[in-house]
Formats: structure tokens, sequence, C-alpha cells
């Protein structure tokens, strides 16, 4: 079983400062404080972290509305850290042997840009996604993530929307939406093929033909061109021979 470790939190909404939280207890936490303490910001924190795309589930509409600002304090990153641990983690990184625990790390700058790193070394975000749906680990699933009212929305849903529940669930969703992006992704190929296609036949097609007929007017040119001299040869030849044979009548 996939338990977390550890939490950093630097400059992420409402943590200004870097706080780290450790001795995370295996099957059971609670998180208590005053109202605006930071309790949703934390758990906010490890939805960021874990990949979350939809950002109006943490109360943003863009990723700079997650970096903290102040008066006095303006940053210009925020940066969230989870230290996973599992006794299984080898096996679904081949490339590092008795591993146990693995960080994961993602960062934000004003400008918007969105990093992720593994054991402090950069990554791409597919790579880190594809590894916690291996641990079944998909914060975009919406019924990942237990949230207030959440279970009043699904007793309220009808039978489609139960439906996609259960699918979601079980990460049936998941392969459907995988699907359905290499379906568009084929389409995408295809439609390429087909616009190189029309370009070989609308203007690469044509203009090959002009070139071939000009090579064969060229080469008829040529041709004939080359029958002339030839004629113009044996032309000289036969005049040569009928003054020699004038010659020789004469003399004669």
């Amino acid at each position: 079983m996939v338990i977390i470790k550890e939490i950093i939190i630097d400059g992420f909404k409402s943590y200004g400062l870097k706080t780290v939280f450790t001795n995370l207890d295996p099957t059971f936490n609670s998180i208590t404080g005053i109202n605006g303490s930071g309790k949703s910001n934390f758990l906010d924190s490890i939805c960021f972290v874990l990949g979350l795309s939809n950002l109006s589930v943490i109360r943003a509409s863009k990723l700079q509305d997650l970096i903290f600002q102040n008066e006095k304090i303006q940053n210009n990153y925020a940066l969230v850290s989870i230290t996973l641990s599992d006794k299984n983690l080898s096996k679904k990184f081949l490339n590092f042997k008795n591993l146990e625990k693995i960080s994961i790390t993602r960062k934000i700058i004003t400008s918007g840009k969105n990093k992720y790193f593994l054991n402090g070394k950069p990554i791409s975000p597919n790579k880190v996604l594809n590894f916690l749906y291996s641990i079944n680990i998909n914060i975009n699933n919406p019924h990942f993530f237990v949230r207030q009212g959440h279970i009043m929305r699904i007793v309220r849903m009808n039978s489609y929307e139960l439906l996609q529940t259960v699918e979601t669930a079980f990460g049936i969703k998941l392969y459907s939406i995988k699907k359905k992006n290499a379906i568009s992704l084929i389409e995408k190929k295809n439609q390429k093929v087909r616009e190189i296609g029309n370009l070989l036949i609308n203007q690469i097609r044509p203009q090959l033909n002009v070139l071939g007929k000009s090579d064969f007017i060229f080469q008829k040119k040529e041709f004939f061109k080359t029958k002339n001299q030839k004629w113009t040869f044996l032309s000289n030849l036969t005049n040569k021979g009928k003054k020699k044979f004038t010659l020789f009548s004469a003399e004669k």
C-alpha cells in the first residue's frame, strides 16, 4: 500500500514560508485548526502535486493564483513536494533498485510555467501521471478525493451519471479517455496524410507533368539536332566524293 511519508509546501496559497509535514500516520490522519489556518490549502497542495488539472477544484482560475502573495512577501514561485512510500515501488520503476520511497515535486513560477521533478530530477508531467495511475492514484478522478457535499451529489445523480461515476471509480473512464485521445491523434495523422495527398495531386504532379513535357521536347530537339548533324556530315562526304570523281574524270 502506498502511504504519504512527507509533504513540503513552499509559497503555495496561504503557505508563504516553507512548511514541512512529517511523521504522518500510515492509516489515519486528521487536520484540525481554526478558520483560515490553512486546512483546505493543505489538502489543495496534495491535489496539486498529484497532478490536478481542474484548478477550479482548488478554487483557482489560473496557476499564478496558487502563488502566495501579500504586502510583505512577493513569492515568484510555488512548490509542493510529496514523498510516497511503498515496498513495491521498484516494480514500477525498473531503473531503480531497492526503491521504497519516491519524491514527486511540482513547481510553478509567476510566468505560468509548470515543472515536475522525480527525486529531484526533471520529468515530463505525462510520466508522473502514468506512474501515479499505475499505483491507483488518479487525482483527476472526481470521485478519488471526497469533498464536502460530494455524497449528496451522488445521491441526486440520474442513472447515466451513476454509470459514469462507477466507470470512473473503477478506472474504466481513464482508458476511455486514453482511447479517445488515441483516436483523435490518429485522425490528426490521417488528416495530415490527406493534406499531403492533395498537395501531391494538385501541386506537385502538375509540375512534374510540365517538367516531363519539357524534357520530351528537349529530347526531341536533341534528336533532330543530332539527326541534322548526321545528315550534314553525310552531305559533306557526298560532296567531297563528287569533287574527287570530277577531278578523276578531268584527269582522264
